[in-house]
């Protein structure tokens, strides 16, 4: 009889208590401010994150989990009866977080352990970790998990605004060209992790915060009726609530069924790189 474990990292941005209720297992990625390291979700919140940066001399920096780690804990869920592991990470293209992943999984051989590629970050994978843990909980079969998590990956997206690029274009998440564009026409642009291709993509640009979030709910309009949503709908901020009441108070006027909705904090592995000024809605 198979029993499944959901492993993800701290970039699916869950908080704490939502892991623990769905009994969901994370790995944290580390922040490091100077000499000083954290681990993401686990002794550093987002408010203490944003707190931190705020103070801070220089930007902070972040580091993805050893094998080790991943190791250690497959094995403690192979003490613990569990026979198979869906591990579902942070886009191979924004993190080695999965290939530490997929080392791990070659040490402990008595657990038939499947690295996926979530091809997204933050609540795009937080809402892809709880579609897999419901999939768990109905009962249904480990490799039919597997299947229906990589037919959804490709429909699932989190569409994003920031006021300034700095951030990303400092951890090379984003082109040069592109931030400088930004910055001397006063554009901001509205970007989108999707499932398709797991890289940042600029969609449109705008340059009122109005702008912003009415063509981010005509985004997410379309991505609804192109792709239906199985799970439902996370809007999101790093230390701008105003910002994620606006977005989600557009999203309910127009009367569209978004299933589940969930808001939340952008966590400090994400907020490195995105800054303090992000807001998104996360589809699946």
């Amino acid at each position: 009889m198979e029993r499944i474990a959901v492993v993800t990292d701290s970039t699916c941005d869950l908080p704490g208590s939502v892991l623990q209720e769905q009994g969901i297992y994370m790995i944290p990625l580390s922040v490091l401010f100077g000499d000083d390291e954290y681990q993401d979700g686990i002794d550093l919140s987002p408010e203490q994150f944003y707190a931190k940066l705020a103070k801070a001399s220089e930007p902070p920096t972040t580091s993805q989990p050893s094998a080790g780690r991943f190791a250690a804990l497959f094995q403690e869920l192979e003490k613990k009866g569990v026979t198979h592991v869906i591990c579902l990470h942070i886009s191979c293209k924004l993190s080695g977080t999965q290939n530490s992943a997929a080392i791990a999984a070659k040490m402990v051989p008595g657990v038939k352990i499947t690295v996926v590629d979530s091809r997204s970050t933050s609540y795009g994978l937080g809402l892809l970790v709880l579609y897999a843990n419901k999939l768990v909980k109905d009962g249904m079969g480990f490799d039919e998990i597997i299947s229906r998590l990589e037919a959804k990956i490709p429909e699932t997206a989190i569409y994003f605004a920031v006021d300034s690029l700095d951030s990303l274009q400092r951890g090379g998440r984003i082109g040069k060209a592109s931030a400088f564009i930004g910055k001397a026409l006063g554009i901001r642009p509205l970007m989108v992790l999707n499932g398709r291709s797991g890289e940042i993509e600029v969609v449109k640009k705008v340059r009122s915060l109005e702008a912003a979030t009415s063509s981010m709910v005509e985004l997410a309009q379309a991505h609804v009726r192109q792709y239906g949503l199985t799970l439902g709908i996370a809007v999101i901020h790093s230390a701008i609530p105003e910002r994620m009441h606006n977005l989600l108070a557009a999203l309910r006027a127009t009367g569209m069924d978004y299933k589940h909705i969930m808001t939340g904090s952008i966590g400090a592995v994400i907020g490195t790189h995105l800054g303090p000024d992000g807001w998104a809605v996360a589809l699946c």
